[in-house]
């Protein structure tokens, strides 16, 4: 019973990744808009007008889910680092520092999605200071993409050594994260472009790693809550069979 508890509370764990998921895409990119931000050359006055007026109060309502959002991704991240220490055994550096790295990502989302609120808030403020907010929120959650791609790389490091018939994840899947993991440093754009597919508004910079990032998360979500599964039934199995074997030896 014990064992099955914690199965049941690591599948918990799992699912924090798809309510993440939901209230991000339902919050940020949907209710907030920003599934098309205001675009980084489009001037103090205009991306004032973006946040204090025409889209105010999507962006309070739905920053405050994303930030809720950012809550889910932490009991996410270390369950993640517990099922890969499952595989890497003592001392397990990389799942350390997958764990430690989603945590850090999740503090990211929070402030970020603050930083957005921020420049909302106030209607009154200069645009002056609703575009510094904005720059600062887009800087601090696209340059994130270090942390980012330092958790993938170690996801697969670990992923990779998996030598069983059957593997947590994929090996497919593993090297689809290296190769995630080396492409989003297009997110490093936006300090140098605000123009472009590498503005914190373009294709490269926003578009490409927010898309990696989600394929990595629920994809490897999904393959932790099936191996979970595997164990819970393995372990019922093992637990029917102890039973019949006392029952036949009780005869």
């Amino acid at each position: 019973m014990e064992k099955q508890a914690s199965i049941s509370s690591q599948k918990t764990a799992v699912a924090c990744t798809w309510i993440f998921t939901l209230l991000t895409v339902v919050g940020w990119l949907g209710i907030a808009n920003f599934w098309m931000p205001v675009p980084a050359d489009a001037g103090m006055e205009a991306t004032h007008q973006w946040f204090a007026v025409e889209h105010k109060w999507g962006i309070l309502i739905g920053c405050t889910l994303f930030y809720i959002a950012a809550g889910f991704l932490t009991p996410s991240s270390i369950q993640f680092g517990i099922m890969l220490a499952k595989i890497e055994g003592r001392w397990p550096i990389w799942s350390l520092t997958t764990a430690v790295c989603g945590i850090f990502i999740s503090l990211i989302v929070f402030f970020n999605a603050c930083a957005w609120m921020v420049a909302a808030y106030r209607p009154e403020t200069g645009a002056d200071v609703a575009q510094s907010w904005y720059d600062w929120a887009w800087f601090a959650f696209l340059l994130g993409w270090i942390y980012l791609s330092i958790e993938m790389i170690s996801t697969a490091l670990v992923e990779l050594q998996d030598q069983r018939e059957t593997p947590m994840v994929p090996r497919w899947f593993s090297w689809f994260t290296i190769a995630g993991a080396v492409a989003i440093v297009t997110a490093a754009g936006p300090a140098f472009f605000k123009t472009g597919p590498f503005a914190y508004h373009g294709l490269l910079a926003f578009y490409m790693p927010v898309l990696v990032w989600g394929v990595y998360l629920n994809g490897n979500a999904v393959f932790m809550w099936l191996e979970l599964s595997r164990e819970q039934a393995a372990r019922s199995t093992r637990v029917g069979a102890s039973v019949s074997g006392a029952a036949l030896a009780s005869r």
